[in-house]
């Protein structure tokens, strides 16, 4: 950052041009000199030549190079003429370390929010939507799943052979993920997905989709994935605590329904 800042005072501030009231240049040199080149946004930017005017901020654009410079405007009078007075400091090095540190601001954010087994979205994000989002729809639709037999595969097979039905059951989830519905891991055989603005309709369909996904996850590994689901709709001024107790209600009683089943190894 050091040689950053003293290549900031050395090489980047500089580049003055003065212009008068109708725009002709009057000085310039050898760092201001490709605006005369007319490719840049300055004739749309530049601020008009007022009296009293004072430090003015822009941003000025040099397409030939791809050079943002940073230029600070102010006006004063000469033989009773405006002038204008420009300072441009090329900020583009600054700008793409701008743009760099957000990416990786956003890249650790993404990681804070993620599941580090699934790639799902964790119980840390769900809780924050709960809070926010999730109370301001129209409708919506939840889906509570439940990993039927983990422990049982776990204490007979291993703990990846279990990590491998959570993954299985994340999967089936990650093929119907869109825009209208977020999937989450928020326990360690417990997912919900939220449906958002759908109706009763839609809802069952996602719910097919979701059956339908899970059905051809199953196709291939050692182990049959079965997973309860209950899920539940709030219309509009619906309680949100009482459509997530539903949903909840609703997979216990499906994990109930299934517990004759046993299908857990091929």
């Amino acid at each position: 950052m050091d040689d950053l800042m003293i290549r900031f005072f050395r090489d980047d501030i500089g580049g003055i041009l003065i212009t008068d009231e109708g725009g002709a240049i009057q000085y310039e040199d050898e760092k201001s000199a490709f605006i005369r080149k007319d490719r840049t946004n300055w004739k749309t930017l530049c601020p008009p030549p007022a009296a009293g005017q004072r430090a003015e901020q822009w941003e000025l654009v040099n397409p030939d190079s791809k050079k943002m410079y940073m230029v600070t405007t102010s006006t004063y009078e000469e033989d009773g003429r405006l002038m204008q007075i420009h300072f441009l400091v090329d900020i583009s090095q600054y700008m793409g370390l701008s743009r760099e540190m957000s990416h990786y601001s956003r890249m650790l954010k993404s990681e804070k929010e993620r599941d580090g087994l699934t790639g799902l979205y964790n119980k840390g994000k769900f809780v924050e939507l709960k809070r926010s989002l999730f109370q301001k729809l129209e409708t919506i639709a939840v889906f509570n799943f439940d990993v039927n037999n983990l422990k049982t595969v776990n204490d007979a097979y291993g703990h990846d052979a279990g990590d491998g039905l959570i993954l299985k059951a994340a999967e089936s989830l990650k093929r119907i993920e869109g825009e209208n519905l977020i999937p989450f891991r928020v326990g360690g055989d417990e997912f919900i997905a939220v449906a958002l603005n759908v109706n009763a309709d839609e809802a069952m369909r996602i719910k097919a989709a979701w059956e339908a996904a899970l059905a051809d996850v199953n196709r291939t590994g050692d182990f049959f994935c079965e997973v309860a689901c209950g899920f539940s709709i709030g219309e509009k001024g619906f309680d949100l605590e009482n459509v997530f107790s539903r949903a909840d209600q609703m997979m216990y009683q499906d994990k109930q329904a299934q517990k004759a089943g046993g299908r857990n190894a091929r």
